[in-house]
């Protein structure tokens, strides 16, 4: 388990899941465009990306609008919290307003799972708390890393119990291993 923030920068790389959602504007440019600033960051690789999935919010939050989720399997030599810095900025970037909860989004990133990595701090939790609990996230993860370890319990993702909740609905590109082209 990582403990410290403030590590010295990771030597091996890494498989790395980055859950992507965003409910407000263009969501599917929006999410594309994520991709391609996510793999222009030095020491992040696009290995391959899910199919977008179009789901509903999730209930007791305040969000109003549907989501497009996916997820992203990246090669990264980045620390747990590199990578979180750079998922904020992104979002930031993308109009992100951290404000109400579970409530809509312009862009959503989250770091859910690191080869080999289990970090619990108020900053990050990784692997991410919630991941197995829903449809939209296990689904697109499994998709395109279906032999997951859940470094938290040591046991494979995919022995999970299958969420609960809604299941989202395929709108997206299959089995993508290139980074869409830069708009």
């Amino acid at each position: 388990m990582i403990a410290a923030r403030h590590l010295a920068p990771q030597l091996e790389e890494r498989r790395v899941a980055i859950g992507l959602g965003a409910s407000l504007g263009d969501r599917r440019a929006t999410l594309e465009r994520a991709l391609v600033q996510l793999n222009l960051i030095a020491g992040l690789r696009l290995e391959r990306a899910s199919r977008w999935y179009r789901t509903p919010p999730l209930k007791g939050g305040c969000a109003q609008g549907w989501f497009l989720n996916g997820v992203a399997l990246y090669r990264s030599r980045l620390t747990p919290w590199e990578l979180l810095d750079h998922c904020r900025r992104l979002e930031a970037r993308a109009g992100r307003r951290r404000s109400g909860f579970w409530g809509d989004r312009t862009l959503d990133l989250d770091v859910l799972l690191i080869e080999g990595v289990h970090v619990d701090d108020a900053e990050l939790c990784v692997p991410h708390p919630a991941a197995h609990l829903r449809p939209f996230v296990l689904g697109p993860l499994l998709e395109i890393w279906p032999d997951a370890i859940d470094a938290r319990t040591g046991r494979p993702m995919v022995e999970h119990p299958p969420p609960l909740g809604p299941r989202p609905v395929a709108v997206g590109v299959v089995g993508r291993s290139t980074p869409p082209s830069h708009p």
